[in-house]
């Protein structure tokens, strides 16, 4: 018997933004799957318009596991992992040794398949995409947070964006520009018909 489905399915349950009130609330299978759409979209925005030729699926896959281990060690809010070096180094080791017992519940046929994506340990280039799509999922979460008048994420949303423009890779800005801006956006505005 495997306990890896029904961990990674208690992701559920492990809430994001632990030390914010939230307007709405946002669990780590929620924020996984928005992490997939935008790390898929920066993979077919860098192979169309930037010369890459990078394997959307593996993109994908990357972005899907990424924070599979906090099914184990839940979600530790990005201010404590930053407070200082020591707490930030010590995270880290956690959130290995949690991806490895995630993969030691698998049948050992599917473990090679599957480590790389449950612990990060994916291409240089999957995991900075992956990376920035993580940051883009969090700018959203920011935008819809304050646009609800939740003035809670004022800084957040500002440190995020000093991380957005501290990626220097050309999908990135091509995002911001054009996907970005419709996030503020209501379905009526977004679906208006020109008259």
């Amino acid at each position: 018997m495997s306990g890896f489905f029904a961990t990674i399915n208690r992701l559920k349950n492990i809430q994001r933004w632990g030390l914010k009130r939230n307007t709405f609330s946002e669990n780590v299978k929620e924020h996984s799957f928005d992490v997939c759409v935008i790390a898929h979209l920066l993979c077919v925005i860098r192979n169309e318009f930037f010369g890459g030729e990078i394997d959307p699926g593996e993109v994908v896959l990357a972005a899907l596991y990424h924070d599979a281990h906090e099914s184990i060690t839940g979600d530790l809010p990005t201010p404590i992992k930053r407070f200082n070096s020591h707490i930030h180094d010590s995270y880290k080791r956690v959130e290995s040794i949690a991806a490895n017992a995630l993969i030691n519940t698998l049948p050992s046929p599917l473990q090679d398949d599957m480590y790389n994506y449950v612990t990060e340990s994916c291409a240089p280039e999957v995991k900075a995409l992956v990376k920035a799509a993580d940051t883009f999922s969090a700018y959203v979460k920011c935008a819809e947070e304050i646009q609800a008048g939740n003035k809670e994420f004022t800084d957040a949303m500002q440190d995020i964006e000093n991380r957005l423009d501290l990626i220097d890779l050309p999908e990135v800005a091509y995002f911001r520009t054009h996907f970005l801006p419709a996030v503020h956006l209501t379905v009526d505005q977004l679906y208006a018909q020109k008259k």
